[in-house]
């Protein structure tokens, strides 16, 4: 049988190009435009799947363990490379089914005339898929980590723009907030208003919270928490822009910003620390 699995490892190796072609005729067309459009030439693609074919091929005359490994090496490089170029590596995946395909179709002549049997080509199959699932696997694995960072990337932008510091004079700067205050934002708020304040040498932060839709207990902690963790970086941060409705409803909740010192606006904040507004004349 041994002997059999090297015949037929040497056959699929001497016929790698064929396969590789045999995997051209089988694949999506969809695919093959999006391989096109990725920018990496088609004999590059044949150069890759030609390389993986004859790991295949030498998977029937050597140790699995030595086979999985040359496999992981392949599948890292290429699917690096696939997300690179921006190749949809779970259209990759569907792929993998044609080099089975493909692997048989060389065969499939001495099979019908009874050379090999075609239980020894289910021996192969018992050798080639476990290669080829762990391909898939380890694709799937790329391509999950590649979601990962570009949602990682998204939420520090995200982050960035929902604590927007804008220096407006030396050591002064106004940070308006927008929208709702949930916990997480809070902590992003934190993190981004100390390193700014720090950055900028900050001696006053306005926070303006006039675009704030909800003002309840837990919003009141979170700015809270900001200005206290401010006030230790020796910031003087000022709050403005308490809208009449919401004063009323943090009225009736019971909670008030007496130890805090507010403005009814941003522009009498500014004002008081003596930063007026000059005329500005434009041009016509």
């Amino acid at each position: 049988m041994r002997d059999e699995l090297v015949y037929l490892g040497q056959e699929i190796v001497a016929h790698k190009s064929d396969i590789a072609q045999g995997v051209i005729e089988y694949q999506q067309k969809q695919y093959s435009e999006q391989l096109k459009f990725s920018g990496v030439k088609m004999e590059q693609v044949t150069e890759w799947r030609i390389e993986l074919i004859k790991m295949l091929g030498e998977s029937l005359q050597e140790e699995q363990k030595d086979s999985l490994i040359k496999i992981s090496e392949w599948t890292q490089k290429v699917g690096k490379i696939a997300i690179e170029k921006g190749i949809p590596l779970n259209e990759s995946i569907k792929t993998l089914s044609a080099f089975r395909t493909a692997i048989w179709d060389i065969f499939t002549k001495q099979i019908s005339e009874n050379q090999i049997a075609a239980s020894l080509m289910l021996q192969v199959n018992k050798k080639i898929n476990p290669l080829l699932d762990e391909i898939a696997y380890l694709f799937n694995e790329l391509f999950v980590n590649q979601q990962k960072d570009q949602l990682a990337l998204i939420h520090t932008a995200m982050d960035e723009l929902s604590a927007p510091i804008v220096p407006i004079a030396n050591k002064i700067a106004i940070l308006p907030l927008i929208g709702e205050i949930d916990t997480h934002r809070a902590s992003s708020v934190m993190e981004t208003a100390l390193k700014k304040s720090s950055d900028l040498e900050l001696d006053y932060l306005f926070i303006d919270i006039s675009g704030v839709a909800i003002m309840d207990t837990m919003v009141s902690h979170n700015i809270y928490q900001i200005i206290n963790a401010l006030k230790m970086m020796g910031v003087q941060s000022v709050l403005t822009g308490i809208r009449p409705e919401v004063a009323h409803t943090l009225g009736n909740l019971g909670i008030t910003f007496d130890d805090l010192k507010t403005s009814s606006s941003l522009k009498q904040a500014l004002e008081d620390i003596g930063f007026t507004q000059y005329e500005v004349i434009l041009p016509l």
